[in-house]
């Protein structure tokens, strides 16, 4: 999982997501692939970001994060961007609620989990 630490003068400052907690200087803080990809771009040069490579997201309509106007299959398609593949069918809901998981600030763990959990999936599919 990519980190992000604050290098800057003051002790701590705010962060830029209001449901994480700020950042304390030179603490790296795991964060998600989803969640730098929504806000890498407002973190100056007070910021040191590593293990972090912009996501797969090339299409203008699944910029942003999924809510409940986009389609299922494009809550699909984002999510597959961050290699996390739901078992079976998945409804909208379930979708989007995998979405608030990768986007969470303690979903860095969960995430993990559900990417491991879509590759174990694939690797051991029903194969004749």
């Amino acid at each position: 999982m990519p980190t992000v630490t604050y290098t800057g003068r003051s002790w701590s400052t705010g962060n830029i997501d209001p449901t994480h907690p700020d950042f304390i200087r030179h603490q790296p803080r795991e964060v998600t692939t989803a969640w730098l990809d929504k806000y890498a771009f407002r973190l100056g040069a007070d910021y040191k970001i590593e293990g972090y490579k912009a996501s797969k997201v090339a299409d203008s309509d699944l910029s942003g994060v999924p809510d409940s106007t986009w389609s299922r299959s494009d809550i699909a398609k984002w999510l597959s961007n961050y290699d996390i593949k739901p078992k079976g069918y998945a409804t909208k809901t379930t979708l989007l609620s995998l979405v608030e998981t990768v986007m969470s600030p303690d979903g860095v763990e969960e995430t993990e989990a559900l990417v491991e959990e879509s590759l174990a999936e694939e690797t051991t599919g029903d194969e004749e």
